[in-house]
């Protein structure tokens, strides 16, 4: 252990010496808590060459060793305590597998944006309710899903050239594009903007968006290339758990704006967080469509089918039991996350034992989030495998 020193960014500054009978953690808690108030979020905790810099208020935390500075995000309030406490035992480097570090500002912005968005309304809607919701509104909007090549296209706006689109396969594979034609994304004469926003997009569910013929609800930007894509202000895609495109999120880090600006939240989240999902709440929630337009859609659209055919008992039980292991359910219980962490090498025969019985059951494997290593699996919830799950957690 070696000396560390505290300060905030109020100048108040405080010494702790090792041998004492106070462990330099709970010191710096204590200094923390003295000295912490609305306007004094940023406490500091440093060594003659290396420095750890807490902000409470914007949950982030920055490692400091000379001119390298290193960012990453407080994902929750353990995280602070860990790091001091690491930091005060061996210093910088005993935080190096506390990340992830990010080498600066704007990548932490977009770290932060993508975490913020991990809490949202739609990234916590499972496809299957999102396109059941998806289609009452289409419908309330006086149109009709269209199924093409197995991939149906919803799409609803409110009259006066704000539009949500949405094409989904029946595995709920998918892309949702939002135009709020008043918001600070809209661009839609712009197309190499247009075609930035949707950078990060895979390949297959680009193709949906390009060279689309106009509709209602759907605008075209000309690209360079002399091909279109539709106009949009927010772009998500469910190649696996729903996240914003990546040139969304850059977008928005070096605009300083957030997701509030691509009209996620009021042209369609508002009615995703609607517990009760009727005529008489959509009603309430929004005033651009007619009572009784909004009683036809809802008539119109066949509610979702929970006459499913069991599984097989053996074959659930061996999937449980992996997910009892190694498993756990996302934020909105939307997928079964298994193997966090895991390479395949560090899974071994299980990851093979588990991907088959993903395949005999019917469940949907989704694409793991990039930063995961190759063994974590990420498959989509079903209500079956749920209430089994209830025998085993």
């Amino acid at each position: 252990m070696r000396p560390l020193t505290f300060s905030d960014g109020k100048e108040n500054r405080q010494q702790w010496l090792p041998g004492g009978d106070q462990s330099a953690s709970a010191a710096f808690q204590e200094f923390v808590d003295q000295h912490r108030g609305d306007d004094n979020g940023s406490f500091r905790v440093e060594d003659e060459e290396t420095a750890l810099v807490l902000g409470f208020d914007t949950r982030t935390i920055s490692r400091v060793d000379g001119s390298r500075t290193e960012y990453r995000l407080a994902t929750n309030n353990g995280d602070y305590r860990s790091l001091v406490l690491n930091f005060a035992r061996a210093g910088f480097g005993a935080l190096d597998d506390r990340g992830p570090w990010l080498p600066d500002v704007a990548s932490l912005t977009r770290a932060k944006l993508r975490f913020e968005f991990d809490g949202s309304v739609l990234r916590a809607t499972h496809p299957r309710e999102l396109c059941f919701r998806l289609e009452v509104l289409t419908r309330i909007d006086g149109r009709e899903p269209v199924t093409v090549d197995g991939v149906t296209h919803y799409g609803f706006g409110n009259g006066a050239g704000d539009t949500v689109n949405a094409w989904f396969t029946d595995d709920g594979r998918g892309l949702v594009v939002t135009f709020d034609h008043n918001g600070e994304l809209n661009f839609y004469e712009d197309g190499p903007a247009q075609a930035a926003l949707y950078e990060g997009v895979p390949d297959d569910l680009l193709g949906l968006v390009r060279n689309v013929p106009e509709t209602d609800t759907m605008l075209s930007a000309l690209l360079p290339d002399g091909t279109e894509l539709v106009v949009a202000s927010g772009v998500f895609h469910f190649s696996g758990p729903c996240a914003m495109a990546d040139g969304l999120v850059s977008w928005l880090q070096k605009s300083g704006l957030d997701t509030t600006d691509t009209g996620i939240d009021w042209l369609l989240e508002s009615f995703l967080a609607l517990r009760d999902f009727s005529p008489a709440t959509v009603a309430e929630t929004v005033a651009w469509w007619s009572i009784e337009a909004i009683e036809k859609g809802f008539a119109e659209t066949s509610a979702p089918d929970t006459e499913l055919t069991p599984f097989d008992q053996d074959t659930v039980d061996r999937f449980c039991k992996i997910w009892a292991d190694s498993g756990y359910n996302d934020r909105g219980d939307v997928h079964y996350i298994l193997f966090d962490g895991y390479t395949i090498e560090d899974a071994g025969d299980a990851y093979t034992e588990l991907l088959g019985l993903i395949e005999s059951l019917g469940l949907v494997r989704v694409d793991s989030p990039s930063t995961s290593p190759d063994g974590e699996v990420w498959v989509r919830t079903d209500p079956r495998i749920d209430a089994e799950l209830e025998h085993w957690s």
